[in-house]
């Protein structure tokens, strides 16, 4: 018997030199080399101090004068939606109702898609049509004879069918509108238009035809790629029903996860999700995690659905509407609570935003409850600063969609006024009040551009070169702290990732340049190199 068999394994060491090394971390934000072995940072330091921990076989990687910060992590998207967004038609560059249809033709025509086959557009957007107003079912019929359509707003809160595809999955004039949600309607009829918003608009999305299971496992590897070319290495679902949830389940069992995947269950609808599959709870098991619950609370303000305390600009009573009563809500707080899950809600408007700040304030005090689980406010787009002070006080997250003061700004400005429209996104208020707030893009809606986030909370400038608030700017280290260090502690991670520590996953980003020495104006063109996850190399730029 071989007496070596019993010695411990050596591995080799990966150390990174000759660039700029963020660390996050405020005591010591600058390192000269860092060294990592079997997947977790093992030291930091200068490059005398490194090298001379260099072994015979240890990789030497030299980062030729390139930034290497913490991965990015993505706090609120939807990683399947992501996925399935690939096998669609992207509408984003429509900017009229000829173009999309001009679109839907094309990418028919290049898919060789049989008449019977489902086609799906995304990402158009009525701000930018110049109709300035949704297409209907009949500008849609004209794609082709044969072919039901669905095109899916910006937003993805709202889309519009044409006939065939009303026709296949049941909706005509008996079809009513609900609480949540509503059909456009032919004027003076009761026919639908092809335009849905809200629920009935979700509830029209999820009887779509699925792709097949082979297929969408194969989207999932691809949207990974996706996801690191940004820099990412940890994304979310933020919103898993069970048929979801066994697709995660499958691919994490398969061994097709290479992104640490965080998870939350529909509470109104699978709150029963993470107790029967306990083993993911909280926990990472081949890279997938449930992280808690997830409730909608309103709609989208670029699409006037978001529930404002007030009336839309040029409204005389219209404020968007609620998806909840105050009881409903609530109780579902109470059961996240109950279960000590943490709950992040959907919240646009500031109505909306007040009923989640004060039915959780209602929770707590009925149940004696001092320290809460990190509720998340997803968006937060309008929330006010009195209302951030609650958050605050509660340990309630704001996790802002920044990049609505580029995309959307200029129509904000439009939908509610100079006041409201510029004070979106108020991410100053909340860091003045020491707040650890995060970003997102909750991607499909836009990509997963992280470099382009930053230059949304630093610049603030809209794509039609409207200052948006400039009160709310922040500085450059203040937004990458949100989509690293802040983004890791939204998902209770702040020990495991988002500075570069000793002992922490060699999770990493490599840019072209540093973030901190370039034009502010020049942030968004800062190319990702190579995105390392538990020390491997999972995307590097061609």
């Amino acid at each position: 018997m071989r007496l070596d068999m019993f010695k411990k394994v050596k591995r080799m060491k990966t150390i990174y030199r000759n660039g700029t090394i963020l660390t996050m971390n405020e005591e010591a934000l600058y390192a000269q080399a860092l060294w990592e072995e079997d997947g977790r940072i093992g030291g930091l330091g200068s490059e005398e101090e490194i090298l001379a921990m260099k072994a015979p076989g240890d990789r030497v990687v030299d980062l030729e004068g390139h930034t290497m910060l913490p991965a990015f992590i993505d706090a609120h998207s939807h990683f399947v939606g992501a996925a399935n967004a690939l096998r669609q038609c992207s509408l984003s560059s429509a900017e009229s109702f000829a173009e999309i249809v001009e679109l839907l033709q094309a990418f028919i025509s290049e898919n060789r898609l049989e008449k019977g086959t489902w086609v799906v557009g995304c990402n158009y957007d009525h701000n930018f049509l110049k109709e300035e107003r949704h297409p209907d079912r009949y500008v849609l019929d004209q794609v082709g004879e044969g072919y039901p359509v669905l095109i899916v707003h910006a937003s993805s809160h709202m889309g519009v069918a044409n006939s065939l595809a009303l026709e296949l999955l049941g909706v005509d004039e008996k079809s009513e509108d609900t609480a949540g949600g509503r059909y456009g309607r032919v004027e003076g009829t009761t026919l639908p238009n092809g335009y849905m918003e809200e629920k009935v608009f979700l509830d029209f999305q999820s009887r779509l035809p699925k792709f097949s299971f082979e297929e969408l496992l194969g989207l999932i590897v691809k949207v990974q790629d996706y996801y690191a070319s940004y820099g990412i290495a940890t994304v979310q679902d933020g919103m898993v029903g069970k048929p979801l949830f066994q697709l995660l389940d499958y691919a994490a069992k398969q061994n097709l996860l290479r992104l640490d995947v965080v998870g939350f269950a529909d509470l109104i609808h699978d709150a029963d999700l993470l107790d029967e599959n306990s083993q993911y709870k909280n926990v990472y098991q081949n890279h997938l995690k449930m992280g808690g619950y997830k409730v909608f609370l309103d709609g989208s303000p670029q699409g006037k659905t978001a529930w404002m305390s007030s009336p839309y600009e040029g409204e005389a009573e219209y404020c968007g509407y609620p998806m909840l009563k105050d009881e409903e809500l609530e109780e579902l707080i109470g059961l996240s609570v109950d279960r000590g899950q943490q709950l992040l809600a959907h919240c646009n408007g500031d109505a909306a935003a007040e009923q989640y700040i004060s039915q959780f304030e209602k929770v707590m005090e009925e149940k004696g409850i001092r320290e809460t689980k990190r509720p998340v406010m997803v968006h937060a787009q309008l929330v006010r600063k009195d209302q951030l002070q609650r958050m605050a006080d509660m340990g309630m997250i704001p996790s802002f969609f920044v990049d609505h003061t580029y995309f959307w700004g200029d129509i904000h400005l439009k939908n509610f006024g100079s006041e409201r429209g510029s004070h979106i996104s108020p991410v100053r208020d909340a860091l003045d009040l020491g707040m650890k707030a995060t970003f997102h893009q909750d991607t499909p809606v836009i990509p997963p551009d992280m470099m382009r986030t930053v230059s949304s909370a630093v610049n603030r400038i809209s794509r039609g070169g409207q200052v948006i608030g400039a009160e709310e700017r922040i500085s450059v280290l203040e937004a990458l702290r949100a989509v690293t260090i802040n983004a890791a502690r939204q998902y209770f991670e702040e020990e495991e990732k988002g500075s570069l520590e000793p002992g922490k996953r060699a999770d990493f980003a490599v840019l072209e340049k540093n973030p901190l020495l370039v034009p502010q104006e020049e942030l968004t063109g800062i190319r990702v190199l190579e995105t390392i996850k538990d020390g491997k190399t999972i995307y590097r730029r061609k």
